[in-house]
């Protein structure tokens, strides 16, 4: 597997995560997100020419599936209330909220799948 995260290096804690697959890299539109649930967790995935960032499918506004979202000039908007955040770490840029997306850890396996890790059940973060 390679690491390919963009220019992100992974989390140190990496060992203690579980790998998903995603989708395959194909499958994320450029500046479309693509939607999956995996190991529990309701997932956004967000490709800008290579760069591809794995969100929670939450807005921390209210709490709001991101389904429906615009991506545009690397910036991910909430289409409830227009919140927006960096396409590629989540940080928010405008309001009305002021906390991030939650950003995962992710690889691009030498067969091109797009992986999240999460935290592994048994551990807390």
């Amino acid at each position: 597997m390679s690491d390919a995260t963009g220019d992100l290096p992974l989390d140190p804690a990496a060992e203690d995560l579980e790998w998903y697959r995603v989708c395959s890299v194909g499958e994320i539109e450029e500046e479309e997100p693509f939607f999956n649930t995996v190991g529990g967790r309701s997932l956004m995935a967000v490709r800008q020419g290579a760069r591809i960032a794995v969100f929670d499918d939450r807005c921390p506004h209210l709490g709001a599936s991101m389904i429906g979202a615009t991506v545009e000039d690397g910036q991910v908007e909430c289409p409830l209330h227009g919140a927006c955040f960096d396409a590629s770490s989540g940080s928010v840029l405008d309001g009305p909220t002021t906390q991030d997306l939650v950003c995962h850890p992710m690889r691009v396996s030498d067969s091109a799948q797009v992986e999240v890790g999460l935290s592994r059940p048994d551990r807390t973060p």
